[in-house]
Parts: C-alpha cells; sequence; structure tokens
C-alpha cells in the first residue's frame, strides 16, 4: 500500500507536469510562468526526441521516489492547481545534483523545469514569492541551532517567478513642453529679449 500510494502520486505528478511541444502525453493547456510574465506560454519551441523523454521520464519518476508522500501530496496540490491553490513548501537538500544525458541539474532546477518552465537554464532566472516559507525565521524546518539550515531550499515551482527579459527597449517620451528641452544658451536668448522688449519676462511655455 505505501508503496502503491507514492506510485499513483509520482505519476499523476509526471501527467501533470508543464507542457513541451511535441509532447502527446503532457497537459496541452498553458502554464503561466508567474510573476511578471504571467501570459508567457512554457511551451518550448522544437520537438523533443523520445530518448531525451523517456531519460527525463526516468530521472523525475527517480527523483519523486524518493520524497516523503506527504511532501508529494504538497506539490501535485500546486502543480494540479498551477499556483492557484495555496501550498506548503518543498523543502529538499540543494546541494543533490541530478544528470540528464550530458546535463546536471540542481535538484531545484530540475523541478522548476519539469513542473514549470522546460526552457530554463539557470535559478539566476527566478526570484522567489513571497508566499514562499523558506525562512528560517518563518519555518522552523530550516533553522539548525538557531542557524538557517543552507542545505534545504524549497523545490516547490510554484513560490518561484520568472523574472521578465525585455525584447526592446521601451518607447521615448517627453514629461516636458518642448521648449523645455532646447539648449541652455537658446533659452536665455528668449528670455532676455522678452526683458529687453517688455521690461519684464513674460516668457510661458
Amino acid at each position: 500500500m505505501f508503496r502503491t500510494k507514492r506510485t499513483g502520486l509520482v505519476r499523476r505528478l509526471w501527467r501533470s507536469r508543464a507542457p513541451v511541444e511535441g509532447d502527446g502525453d503532457a497537459d496541452t493547456r498553458t502554464h503561466g510562468s508567474g510573476g511578471c510574465c504571467m501570459g508567457k506560454s512554457t511551451k518550448v519551441a522544437g520537438k523533443t526526441s523520445a530518448g531525451t523523454d523517456a531519460e527525463l521520464k526516468a530521472l523525475t519518476h527517480s527523483t519523486l521516489k524518493q520524497i516523503k508522500d506527504k511532501q508529494l501530496e504538497g506539490l501535485l496540490q500546486a502543480v494540479e492547481s498551477k499556483g492557484g491553490a495555496r501550498s506548503p513548501c518543498l523543502l529538499l537538500p540543494s546541494k543533490v545534483d541530478t544528470k540528464l544525458g550530458q546535463q546536471s541539474y540542481s535538484l531545484p532546477l530540475l523541478l522548476y523545469k519539469v513542473f514549470r518552465w522546460p526552457d530554463l537554464m539557470d535559478l539566476s532566472e527566478l526570484k522567489r514569492l513571497s508566499c514562499c516559507e523558506s525562512y528560517g525565521e518563518m519555518n522552523p524546518e530550516l533553522v539548525s541551532y538557531g542557524e538557517i539550515n543552507p542545505e534545504l531550499v524549497c523545490c516547490n515551482p510554484h513560490h518561484m517567478s520568472r523574472l521578465c527579459e525585455l525584447e526592446s527597449p521601451p518607447p521615448p517620451y517627453s514629461r516636458y513642453p518642448m521648449d523645455f528641452l532646447k539648449p541652455a544658451g537658446e533659452l536665455c536668448f528668449i528670455l532676455l529679449m522678452n526683458v529687453k522688449v517688455f521690461g519684464v519676462c513674460i516668457f510661458s511655455a
């Protein structure tokens, strides 16, 4: 019964992974990327090979089966609701590396890629959300003898937000009338002429 429950949770999680273009088994609905990029699709251009997909599936199953049932349930809640429901932190070792082909991934990066952003390449692209309780003063599980435990990190993909990359610079704009953008010398000449002719400065923009 113990193994059956865990296996069932793992299978449900795999079916709820983030969709990749050309992956017929994945849920085809768009997963929002969170934060300031809510409308960005997580589908990746190009199709994944059958071999790569099989390796990723085996690696993900192997990784998830090492996680406690209660943690799997929390992760499943976050993934199936796509962050719509409040979910607990998924505290896992931060220094455990997984290997997919020739590429190595940290445990958080692997879970973020599988369940949120398939095209994610580095954790520096993400920012932790305020709903995450992965701070020592907020979550006692992260505290070891009064200090924050560096060995644990929250791997809940819906406790993270992806930073936006500007595709083009913002358009130029002006806050002031065009006269204020004239060279300083030209403005001084206009003011002096007004004073000379009228005796007072009546310059207006």
